[in-house]
């Protein structure tokens, strides 16, 4: 890419991140003479000290210089050093400098979340055509969100380009759920025996140090009162409008507007996890697909009862990469008019639903092509915006663990109660039928997004009522829960297989 002005975005978030490399290309003109302040004004006589990139017509004594570097997304740790490195393509005789705007969520400072060795301004020397810029992220225990840097390099001439850095910050897991022992006859005890049957899950993790609710046993961790994410006696209380979850977890139910709402409320489409900082669309209840085509000798006519629920828990899809996660070969159904191709307006006017799924058709046609498939519904809720978020994907396996109750299916004679390894207050609806519909055969696994490495035919699924991690054939149908964190979805295009 040939940029005629220097003047380049570094936007460093402090998340979750990617790494990259590439390169890009920009350049900028300096007048052969002794000053290189980078002065922008109108002053066009050759006979000036100004080299910012006189833009007169007369330019008979300026150099053109191009400086490239690694412009691709890279993750940042705290606690680091980076340093990038910029080259010019031919020896300057004079300085060539480009001014640095620094603005962002982040702050600058050595006690704070970064400092950077070139303030104001990067510096060709003369006579080199290399320099560089360094930057150093320090930890800090009491950072949890992403924060952003904007670094703006300004030159004379040319084309803004852009780095976009990635910089993770504190990331907190949540625990397993297990708050009751077993002395392999009995599941529930409160107490953890002795002997053989010490050391066991529940007296330790987020599941006793931030739960009020939890008995502390003698060996294992203690609550710890000063914790940010500590539950107090109603985040602990399920009747309570500030019920936060079972155990460790911290939800909270979040409107379509984005903002959040009490847990008894049940107008909602989407849960964030205080521990994680991820937030999770949930599913809605069984949404019938009907064929209006009785001639059984012409294409299908499927509809939806409700057609705005897409997210019905019902609807079911093979294996598909979306815009922002998963690489690799997948499959899809489509249209029943259009030889299984994508749902459009002029293929399908009563609506945008074959047998397996359904999306609404009263927005028209999207820029990306509408199946069902995984992906394709990840696309859909971008397209949509749930909950104000654009950057929705399909969860890794860790992402869709991350939120399982592991004590909900301990003991396996409980399934039939407990259903599903979610919390139902925040997860299913009133009829217990919004995580796993019994609609057929595996309804209650759901898709990730990784593939399974050295078999491009296969991913790894979740089944939410065993809690077992296991692989699917991607022609197979099953269930997609969405999820968004505080990654752009700038950084989220893959680049590379992504399989485990």
């Amino acid at each position: 890419m040939h940029l005629k002005k220097l003047s380049f975005l570094a936007i460093l978030l402090l998340s979750l991140g990617l790494t990259g490399c590439g390169s890009d290309n920009l350049d900028t003109v300096s007048s052969n003479n002794s000053d290189s302040t980078g002065d922008t004004s109108d002053n066009t006589s050759d006979n000036t000290s100004d080299s910012s990139g006189d833009n007169s017509d007369d330019s008979s004594g300026d150099n053109t210089y191009t400086a490239s570097g690694n412009f691709t997304p890279k993750i940042i740790q705290r606690g680091q050093t980076f340093t990038f490195t910029y080259t010019l393509d031919k020896i300057p005789d004079v300085a060539v400098d480009y001014a640095i705007t620094i603005s962002g969520t982040a702050v600058q400072g050595s006690s704070e979340d970064y400092t950077i060795s070139n303030v104001s301004t990067l510096t060709f020397p003369v006579g080199s055509t290399t320099t560089s810029l360094t930057i150093q992220t320090n930890k800090k225990g009491d950072v949890y969100d992403a924060r952003t840097l904007l670094l703006t390099f300004t030159g004379s001439t040319g084309d803004p380009a852009t780095l976009s850095l990635l910089i993770s910050g504190n990331v907190n897991l949540n625990d397993t759920g297990m708050t009751t022992y077993s002395d392999t006859s009995d599941f529930t005890l409160t107490t953890q025996a002795s002997g053989n049957y010490a050391l066991q899950d529940a007296a330790y993790g987020l599941d006793v140090i931030i739960n009020s609710d939890a008995t502390v046993n003698n060996g294992g961790d203690s609550q710890d009162t000063s914790s940010v994410f500590y539950k107090n006696s109603r985040d602990v209380d399920s009747l309570d409008p500030e019920y936060k979850g079972k155990a460790g977890f911290r939800f909270v139910k979040i409107a379509n507007n984005g903002m959040p709402v009490t847990a008894n409320n049940s107008s909602y489409s989407c849960v964030k996890d205080e521990i994680t900082g991820l937030t999770w669309q949930v599913k809605s209840q069984t949404n019938t697909l009907t064929n209006s085509e009785v001639d059984p000798a012409l294409p299908a006519k499927y509809q939806m009862a409700e057609e705005p629920r897409y997210n019905a828990a019902n609807f079911s899809y093979p294996w598909e990469a979306s815009a922002l996660s998963g690489v690799g070969p997948g499959w899809h159904h489509g249209s029943p008019n259009n030889n299984n191709d994508s749902f459009t307006m002029s293929t399908d006017p009563a609506g945008f639903a074959n047998s397996l799924c359904g999306y609404n058709s009263g927005y028209g046609d999207r820029e990306l092509a509408l199946y069902c498939a995984s992906g394709s519904y990840a696309n859909e809720t971008n397209f949509l915006k749930i909950c104000g978020e654009s950057n929705w994907v399909v969860p890794t396996v860790e992402q869709l663990r991350s939120i399982m109750n592991y004590e909900q299916v301990n003991d396996y004679s409980t399934i039939a109660t407990d259903k599903h390894a979610l919390d139902k207050t925040f997860f299913d609806c009133a009829t217990e039928d919004c995580v796993i519909n019994n609609n057929g055969v595996n309804g209650s696994i759901y898709w990730t997004s990784s593939s399974v490495k050295g078999a491009a035919g296969l991913a790894w699924c979740v089944n939410l009522e065993t809690g077992n991690v296991q692989t699917c054939n991607k022609q197979e149908y099953h269930k997609v829960l969405v999820v968004s964190s505080n990654i752009p979805s700038e950084f989220l295009n893959p680049t590379t297989d992504d399989a485990e």
